[in-house]
Order: C-alpha cells, then structure tokens, then sequence
C-alpha cells in the first residue's frame, strides 16, 4: 500500500513538473490580471506598450495607441569576444565625450560605437537601436556588477535620445561564452556571452563540428548547465537582468529588454527545451524584472522546474518591452518549436524571430539533404506567417530582432526579408551596423585603412534599408509598399476625424514628390538630417499617401 502511495506521488511529482505542470501555469497567466503600472516619466520619446486588440495581433503602440515601427541595426561594438583579453575599446563614456572617438582596432571584428554612428543611422530613417551587451562585461566576478559598463550604455542611451531614436537592451550570446576554451576549429573572436566563472563545461573538449561554431561539446555543456542553473548561475543572469532594468526602469528612450539571444538547446531536445526549459525561464526572468507573480513559488540556486516562477528582484519594471526570442531550432528551420501558450501575465512581451531563411535555414546548411527550391515550402511568407500565430497565441507582439545576410545576396535575400516585413507590419533590426574585415555583414563596407572606422555606404544597402515607412498609425491594417528600385511608395489607410496621424518618413536617399487623396490632412517637414516627414491626419474615411517614381539619391561615403 505505502508502495502504491509512493509510485503515484511520484508520478504526480513528475506530472507537475513536466507538461502538465507547465500548461497549468501558462492557463493561469490567461485568468492572472495584469500588473498595474503607473504612467512613466514622460521623456523625450513617448513610453511604448503592446497594445491587445479584441481577436487580433497584439503590436507595439506608443501613448496614443498607434501602431509603432521600430527600424534599426545592430552595433555588435559592445560585445566581449575571444580570446579573453578583454574590451577592445574603453567603457569609461570619457573617451567619447564631446565626440569622441576611440581609433578602430583592428584586431576587433568591429569598429568602436560613437556618436557618428547614432548620427548615421538616424540620416537612414533608423528610429532604433538594438544594442547586444556582453554578460562578461555586466558581471565579470560573480555577485559584483560593472557600473562603468552601464555608464557607458546610459551614454549611447543618450545620444539615441537627442535623435529621438529608441534602444533595446540586449542581453547577447554567440556560442554561449568566449571562455569555453581553445580547440580545433574554435574562433574564439566569434564568441561571447557568460563570464568564466558561469561557463561551466564539465572538462568536455572544446571542438567544432560541421563547422558550426555551436556544435562544440563544451558549448552544448556549458549551455546545459545554464538551463537547470548548475552552482546557481542562472540565478545570477536574472540579478543581471534587474541590474539592467533598475537602471533604467524610468526612462522611456530605453524601448525595453532582450532576455536571451539565440537561445541553444545545449544537449536538451525540441519541443521539451522550448516548453520546459526555455519559456519557463523567460517567464521566471519577467518576474525578476517586473515582480509579477507568475508561476510557483519555488527555490533558487539549482534547476527550477517549469512550473517555477520567481521572486521580485526590486527592478520592479512595469513599463517596458520584454523581448522573448525564439529558440535557435526554430531560426534553422522556419517552424515553431513551442506550445503556443502565454507566458506571463505581464502584458508587454514581444515574440522576436530571427529572420534568416535560405542562409541559416536546413537547405543552406545541409543541402545534400534539402534543395533550397523547395524548402521552405511556403517560401519566406512560411516563417513570418507562423510567428505571426505564434505571438497571437502568446498574446505577444512580433518583432524580427536580427536578420541580415552576405552582402552579395542582397537582391535576393534582403530584398525578399524586407518585403515580408513590409508585408506582415512587422519591425526590425539588421545584423550587424559596421564589421571590419572581408567577409562582414555590416551596412558599410569595411574600412580602407585600419584607423578608418568604415568604408562607404554599401549601395544595395542603403537602397534598401534607408525605406519609406510609416512610423506611427492609429490603423492598424493599413496597407503600404516602398519599390528600392525608383523610390516609389503607396501607403493606403483610414481612420476618423480626430484620431492621431499617421508619420510617414522618407529619406534623403529618397526624391519623389509627395502626394495625398481621400479624407486627409497632410502637412510635410524638413528633419535635420535631410530626410522628410509626412504627418497625415485622417479627417474620416480611406486616404492614400504616395512618393513619386524618382532616381534614388544615395550618399555612399558620410
């Protein structure tokens, strides 16, 4: 009889902890209300918040509710990489006072980010900044967390706010550390992310396979080790997280924070790393964050099953963008890897896809198995479309936070990603902004002579990144095309009399002339930075505002 009793609690012990455990707590945060959150500071950009229309998408809105396009790049100059000698360029904001700018090295991947760069990118319609940190770098001894560090990102944060461009924080890893150690095929320039102290690999040979940087025994380690929070490491990036978010919990310029980049199963396996391992860390990190109370109350400093929320960490953050991203299965194939269910309760989460279809999908990688003519099978509208299902039935909104690829397949590759953005409304930030060397991915080519901190403009890129997009719009559904060959852009919508306007910005690049027709109000300014903006304001009705067909005027060389 007591055997009996011992099997089924057993087995009930099991059962919460696994599945069963996890669909009930990701239920409840369906039934939990929100956390209620104070009005912000006002600032100088407007707070953003995901907005929940009934039997819709959720998206990013600002504080009229419209609808708010986020495009930006992605300046990797911050990041820790290999060997472990650490920062190539100073984290004191001195060096870059008064528009500084330290000398590029050459012996880094990436030039140092200065205020130019800001500048640049706000010239190129940019109204964002994704920002990757180095965990290394925010908390280089266990327990002791880098201010310096932080004063240095406050600084960037700054410069964004007199363009009035927002920043995502994000927490980055490529390869789970640089301290993984050296070994055949390792680049250890290529990696970065967790302190020494918090790789643990348990003495596996460092090693890559199939030329993959994370196909490595003492990455899939040390990841592993990450996930059931080994000596309590992962408890210590959820303090990392608040250290960030307490730093910056009253400034709206800040858009909101990127939990985890490209997270890596380790030795686990889809869908169980996904549903049992990886969401329910991002919830126990939201909880951190916000103090929402999601999930059990449960221990700390060893593996937290998925049942486990986690404790108020004093951040007590809730006004700002959780950005959740995908699992790296997911990015290498263009299918979901998850239960579509919430994860929190906390009503500002964003689903962030990384968009690399036909270069780090299956049939780029293996194509002795999968023909890239065919797969993926519903094109580059199969990925979008999917994680489109998977934010409505996370309740989250969608945004791709890293996409890019080699610059000699821009006219297919970039040209086809940016029309689904288009396509879908969807936000987005391009991998990288600058890179040294050959072989970079950067907007700019690299530098002519070591010192320089870039080459020219690459030309495809500017055409096809520096867009004519809507900023803001109350309609949701609107419809809008910009044409990268002759500058061309058509934007239908509605709206009634009195609602907000939409923004529409055209670049410098851009020269056609601006029309309307319908029921709008239509007034159009110079910016500083040459570019054009179109306020439209509905006067109730359908409208049309379009650009003309005119020769592109690219810069090139700033």
């Amino acid at each position: 009889m007591i055997g009996r009793v011992l099997i089924a609690l057993l087995v009930l012990v099991v059962a919460l902890i696994t599945y069963p455990g996890a669909l009930l707590v990701s239920f409840a945060t369906r039934i939990t209300p929100a956390p209620s959150a104070t009005p912000g500071p006002p600032g100088a950009l407007p707070w953003l918040h995901v907005a929940h229309p009934s039997g819709g998408i959720p998206y990013v809105a600002d504080d009229q509710g419209r609808m708010v396009l986020l495009h930006g790049a992605i300046p990797a100059s911050l990041l820790e990489f290999g060997p472990g000698t650490g920062p190539f360029y100073p984290l004191d904001p001195a060096a870059y006072a008064g528009r500084q700018c330290p000398p590029n090295s050459p012996s880094s991947r990436y030039p140092p980010l200065c205020q130019v760069d800001l500048d640049e990118m706000a010239r190129m319609g940019f109204n964002s900044i994704r920002l990757p940190l180095s965990w290394s770098l925010l908390e280089p001894e266990r327990g002791q967390f880098s201010t310096l560090y932080l004063d240095r990102v406050a600084q960037i944060v700054d410069w964004a706010r007199e363009l009035h461009m927002y920043v995502i924080v994000d927490m980055h890893q490529n390869a789970y550390s640089h301290f993984i150690g050296a070994g055949p095929s390792v680049d250890l320039a290529q990696t970065s992310g967790a302190p020494q102290w918090a790789t643990l690999a348990d003495g596996l040979p460092s090693h890559v396979y199939l030329g993959q940087r994370e196909v490595n025994p003492a990455v899939l380690e040390a990841t592993t080790n990450f996930w059931y929070d080994r000596n309590g490491i992962q408890d210590e990036y959820l303090a990392t997280l608040a250290f960030v978010a307490k730093r910056f919990r009253d400034d709206p310029v800040v858009a909101g924070y990127s939990v985890y980049n490209e997270p890596l199963p380790g030795w686990n396996l889809p869908p169980g790393f996904e549903d049992l391992l990886l969401f329910p860390f991002y919830r126990r990190a939201i909880d951190a964050i916000t103090g929402s109370h999601d999930g059990l109350p449960c221990w700390s400093g060893f593996f937290m099953p998925a049942p486990c929320g986690y404790r108020d960490l004093g951040a007590d953050d809730l006004r700002h963008l959780i950005f959740l991203d995908t699992g790296l299965l997911r990015e290498v194939t263009d299918f979901p890897t998850h239960l579509g269910l919430p994860v929190s309760s906390y009503p500002n989460v964003v689903l962030a896809m990384h968009a690399y279809t036909h270069f780090y999908t299956v049939d780029h990688l293996m194509p002795q198995l999968v023909s890239s003519s065919a797969y993926p099978w519903g094109g580059y509208d199969q990925s979008y479309s999917l994680a489109e299902r998977e934010a409505k039935a996370m309740d989250a909104a969608l945004f791709v936070s890293e996409f890019g690829n080699p610059p000699g397949d821009d006219g297919k590759l970039l040209a086809s990603q940016v029309l689904e953005e288009e396509r879908h409304r969807i936000g987005f930030a391009f991998w990288t902004w600058k890179e040294n060397g050959s072989g970079g991915w950067g907007v700019f080519a690299p530098p002519a002579a070591p010192a320089d901190a870039s080459g020219c403009l690459r030309a495809d890129r500017e055409a096809l990144l520096a867009r004519v997009y809507p900023r803001t719009s109350a309609d949701r559904t609107l419809t809008y095309h910009y044409d990268a060959s002759d500058g061309s852009f058509t934007l239908k919508a509605g709206g009634h009399s009195g609602d907000p306007s939409t923004v529409v910005y055209v670049p410098l690049e851009v020269t056609g002339q601006i029309t309307s027709a319908g029921a709008v109000r239509v007034v159009v300014s110079r910016e500083t930075d040459g570019g054009r903006v179109i306020l439209a304001a509905p006067t109730g009705g359908e409208f049309v505002i379009a650009v003309s067909p005119a020769p592109l005027e690219l810069t090139g060389c700033v």
